[in-house]
Formats: structure tokens, C-alpha cells, sequence
């Protein structure tokens, strides 16, 4: 499996199908997401693109930290799910952040998702807190 940078556009189908399916692709489209710090992570492996993650900067009112990013619109394929793309998505965003002087990493994540980031080193934040149309999540964080 190999991880790198990808265009925004090309996170738009994964988005969809897995954090939005069904819905309209202005769901996916997010304001940051052609920031100029802002980067997009695609695993591939011979089936193509099977996992997007987002990162830039943005400051979380509730945790503390020199240049803290935030993690978005993370996803992996169904039909891919458990082979470590994702795992292997934020390790490597974690070396560029590093390079970045990023000390902190946060992401709002599904209450099914809570177990993978646990896994990659991240920690709960608060009260668990719904998203519209979306569903239940926490913050999460970990130290870059």
C-alpha cells in the first residue's frame, strides 16, 4: 500500500461514499480544504484510491497547542476497511506535520471510529456531542 498527496477533487468520491452517502457532493466540499497549508493524504493499492484523510491548521477552543491541525473527511473503502490504510494515512501525516512544527492533531470522530484512533494514539476530549443529520461523536486529540 503506498501513501501520498492527493488533490482535493480526488477525496470528493471516497467522502461521499463513506461519510456521506447518498448525499450532494457540496456535502464534502469543506472550506478548508484548499487552504494553502491544508494537505490531502490518498492510500492506493491495486484497487486504486481505498482511503482519503484531510489535515490544516485550525485551533480547537477546548485543547491547547502550538500549531494545532485538524484531521477531516478521514475514509476508507468498505470493501477495505481493516487492512491498516488508514492507520498508515495518519502515521504519515503525523511525519509531515513533525516537519510542519505541528505539536497537536484533532479530529471530531464518529463514536464507531473511536476505537481506531484510540489505536493511532489518540485521546477523547469531553462529552460526546451530535453532529446533525451525521451522528454522535467526541473529540479527539493526540500529541504530534
Amino acid at each position: 500500500m503506498d501513501i501520498q498527496r492527493i488533490t482535493t477533487e480526488e477525496t470528493y468520491p471516497l467522502r461521499l461514499l463513506v461519510l456521506r452517502p447518498g448525499g450532494a457532493l457540496r456535502e464534502v466540499q469543506w472550506p478548508h480544504d484548499n487552504d494553502e497549508a491544508a494537505f490531502h493524504l490518498g492510500a492506493q493499492n491495486g484497487a486504486g484510491l481505498i482511503g482519503v484523510g484531510t489535515f490544516y491548521p485550525e485551533k480547537h477552543k477546548g485543547i491547547k497547542g502550538p500549531r494545532p491541525f485538524r484531521l477531516r473527511g478521514m475514509a476508507t473503502h468498505p470493501d477495505h476497511r481493516g487492512r491498516g490504510a488508514g492507520g498508515l494515512i495518519v502515521r504519515h501525516a503525523i511525519e509531515e506535520l513533525r516537519k510542519l512544527d505541528c505539536t497537536l492533531l484533532w479530529c471530531n470522530a464518529r463514536i464507531k471510529a473511536v476505537p481506531f484512533y484510540e489505536r493511532e494514539g489518540f485521546q477523547i476530549h469531553g462529552e460526546a456531542f451530535e453532529l446533525p443529520v451525521i451522528g454522535m461523536h467526541y473529540v479527539m486529540w493526540r500529541k504530534v
